[in-house]
């Protein structure tokens, strides 16, 4: 007999509300016992187990602490109805409900009046948004280092896990090239001559044809060119300063090319050999930001016949790039910070630790979100000394000080200790409190209001705390909350990697116009406070003339986004939205099961199990063949059924928007068919159409509120939730209604709940 257990696994927050409530009183000497026997324990008793799960222990009520894991897989599948497998006997409705109360009282019940488990968070490192955010906030820079560190692991559905934000030695060699990187930005550093000096490093440039780096060396043995690009803070004159030498052979110069963006390219002839090499200096206007730099070789000569053996193969070889300048900043352009250093013209010793300890306490404060004491601050301070000891200056002695700061773990992590605490419990502080809130909202650092309240203890006063949120929910660094979770709670990261077949004429420009829409869609929800339940019926969206096209929706020109009604259109909430209806599509066709499963999951917060093995697929040149519906040959896919346990859930939901294509355009044909968007739900309720079927789902308030809220706490906690957290989500969703499943209220719920506002100490469950 096939009793295959699935290896999935699902902490069941959101199926909390279908049982919850219920008191039912399950014996299990007379209800249970007899269940497992007659269904169960021929393949989950005896000596051979199925998937390691056990039915017939006498001592089953104490296997859940110890094997919860298992069970927790076993109340899946009686959910879904695919266990026990088809081909064996099958409990009666009656039945096996009563063994899924059962199964969820024993799994997930927690005496939530005794002490609360508010859990706690491993140290984590920030992520890649959030170290991008933390320096344009630290800094008031526009420089985002973080876009070349490597990919940030994703865990639980987010890439601000605890657990899984590892650090690599390659990460740790990219932390280290930022913070050289972010010091050159913010510390203005100038040479003798009142101008900062620094080199393109060789190892950045792209060699575009021939040419290789041999010894720290550019090196092109024939044509070709490297590109590199080099930010610069101001707008001013510059020079680019280029360390060349040649192999000289033939009649003329070795010819070395210099190009800036897209300018006119400039020659100059190398006289320099390759064994004394001279530095050549090129004068250049540039505006701030991100600029381009060409070099390359455009004469090669190479003749083996020559007598001399060295004039028979011309070659040019770089030994540096430098860009020096601008000539004349002005103050205005300059930050506080930088004008502060500029303005420091002390001898090395005791005077130079003092100016550098002045300027750096409230930095280091703020980098690494709390006070610091003299002590610290010192021992940075004395670095500028160190540097200035090496015939620096105390400018370029800030910057060394300032990349140590930046590597730190204090900086580079988020710490909360343990306190040497005799309670299995703590309250976390008010330090630790702002870099909760600030990480959540914003994905980045507490500002300075913040850290001003958590120093006078005024942030953790209830008051302080609900106003502050409102503050940071309407401040424009509250995209964060965008970019950080909504990207993720609705996979919009995924529509990058989706490519419709080439029949749909899909373009990059819509792909970032649908993920534009959702995010501003979300953007709005959050800002103006609305319900939560227009994320599932609202009718209203963001569009621009292209988006606005692909929608027939009248009346918008030009490029910019822009608030239209929704009313007498066939569009709701984010369901309806090309984003999720492309991203949950094959690329040839629409995907029921894809938009099922995707609406179970983020919706109604209820994965399925994965699949069965040795399930055949849908023929796919059947479905194209154009034979039959699509629907059809889905609905002959489901009378298996194994296959129907999960289907029967994800297809009728999927169903409900077949109307819109696989790059969610609206039709009311697929090929030569009318579309059939009719379906009957698991719980019997029927509907015609997407506007009725979103009606259903929008007045499950409570199940798609938990689910929310259950994704949502594992964004702010910076972890997997587990059972005992159950408490505080029945707690939040008890206060969402009360508010009308206000936005800012969800918000509000989850930084006042215990899980948020204390940790356990490590070792404690």
């Amino acid at each position: 007999m096939n009793c295959r257990l699935s290896v999935y696994l699902l902490i069941c927050f959101t199926c909390a509300d279908a049982f919850a409530q219920d008191k039912t009183v399950v014996d299990y000497e007379n209800e249970v016992k007899p269940f497992f026997a007659k269904y169960c324990n021929g393949c989950h008793g005896g000596d051979d187990l199925e998937a390691g799960v056990r039915t017939d222990h006498s001592g089953i009520e104490d296997v859940f602490i110890n094997d919860r894991k298992n069970w927790l897989k076993v109340f899946e599948m009686m959910r879904f109805k695919a266990m026990p497998p088809e081909e064996a006997e099958q409990p009666t409705d009656n039945e096996r409900d009563l063994i899924t109360i059962w199964l969820d009282q024993k799994l997930n019940s927690v005496d939530c009046d005794k002490v609360r488990n508010p859990g706690a968070v491993t140290i984590r490192r920030l992520n890649r948004l959030e170290y991008n955010n933390t320096i344009r906030d630290l800094f008031g820079i526009r420089f985002r280092p973080a876009d070349d560190f490597p990919s940030d692991d994703v865990g639980e559905g987010f890439d601000n896990i605890a657990d899984v934000l590892t650090l690599s030695p390659l990460l740790m060699e990219k932390y280290l090239n930022a913070a050289e990187q972010v010091a050159e930005q913010v510390v203005y550093a100038p040479n003798e001559e009142n101008q900062a000096e620094n080199a393109i490093e060789l190892e950045q440039f792209k060699i575009n044809r021939s040419g290789s780096l041999v010894d720290g060396v550019l090196r092109f043995s024939s044509n070709g060119d490297a590109t590199a690009s080099y930010e610069v803070p101001f707008d001013g004159k510059y020079k680019l300063l280029v360390l060349v030498g040649a192999d000289q052979a033939g009649s003329e110069l070795a010819k070395m090319v210099y190009q800036i963006d897209q300018r006119t390219q400039q020659l100059f002839s190398v006289s320099a050999r390759t064994d004394r090499p001279r530095e050549y200096e090129f004068a250049m206007q540039l505006s701030a930001g991100k600029h381009a730099v060409r070099i390359g070789f455009v004469n090669d000569y190479y003749n083996p016949k020559a007598t001399e053996p060295r004039q028979r193969d011309r070659n040019l070889n770089f030994f540096g790039v430098k860009i020096v300048g601008p000539e004349v900043v002005p103050q205005e352009a300059l930050t506080k910070l930088q004008r502060d250093i500029l303005a420091v013209k002390v001898p090395r010793g005791a005077e130079a630790t003092a100016a550098a300890s002045r300027i750096l306490t409230p930095l280091i404060s703020r980098a690494f979100r709390r006070s610091i004491d003299a002590t610290h601050v010192n021992a940075y301070a004395n670095l500028v000394n160190v540097v200035m000891g090496e015939d620096e200056s105390f400018a370029r002695g800030m910057q060394v000080a300032l990349s140590s700061i930046l590597v730190s773990p204090r900086f580079l992590f988020r710490v909360e200790g343990n306190r040497n605490s005799k309670d299995a419990v703590r309250e976390i502080d008010s330090y630790e409190l702002a870099s909760r809130l600030s990480y959540f909202l914003w994905s980045s650092m507490p500002d300075d209001r913040l850290l001003s309240l958590a120093f006078s203890g005024e942030l953790i006063k209830p008051r302080v705390l609900e106003a502050e949120i409102e503050r940071m929910l309407i401040d424009p660094k509250a995209f964060g909350l965008v970019e950080g979770f909504a990207t993720q709670w609705l996979n919009l990261r995924n529509l990058d990697e989706v490519t419709p077949a080439p029949k749909f004429d899909f373009t990059d420009s819509l792909r970032q116009s649908m993920k534009t829409e959702t995010m501003m869609f979300f953007e709005d929800v959050m800002r103006r406070n609305r319900s939560i339940i227009d994320f599932l019926d609202g009718r209203f969206t963001f569009v621009n003339e292209e988006l606005a096209k692909h929608y027939g929706l009248p009346n918008v020109i030009g490029p910019e986004f822009r608030l239209v009604s929704l009313t007498s259109t066939p569009r709701f909430g984010v369901l309806t939205h090309a984003s999720v209806l492309t991203l949950t599509s094959q690329p040839n066709r629409t995907s029921p099961v894809m938009r099922g499963k995707w609406i179970m999951e983020n919706i109604l917060g209820t994965r399925p199990p994965d699949p069965p093995e040795n399930v055949p697929e849908i023929d796919e040149k059947k479905a194209e063949s154009g034979e039959t519906s699509f629907r059809k040959q889905l609905e002959i896919h489901r009378e298996n059924a194994v296959c129907a346990s999960c289907h029967n859930h994800m297809d009728p939901l999927g169903f409900g928007f077949e109307n819109y294509d696989a790059i969610g355009r609206f039709r009311i044909k697929d090929g030569q068919f009318d579309v059939d968007s009719s379906g009957i739900l698991p719980t019997g309720e029927s509907f015609q159409g997407t506007e009725q079927l979103v009606g259903i789902l929008s007045k499950r308030e409570r199940e798609f509120s938990r689910a929310l809220t259950a994704r949502m706490l594992t964004f702010a906690l910076g972890r997997g939730l587990e059972y005992y957290d159950r408490c505080a989500i029945d707690r939040i969703i008890v206060e969402l209604e009360r508010d009308g499943f206000r936005f800012h209220s969800l918000v509000k719920q989850i930084v006042f709940s215990d899980p948020f506002l204390k940790r356990r100490i490590d070792g404690e469950e």
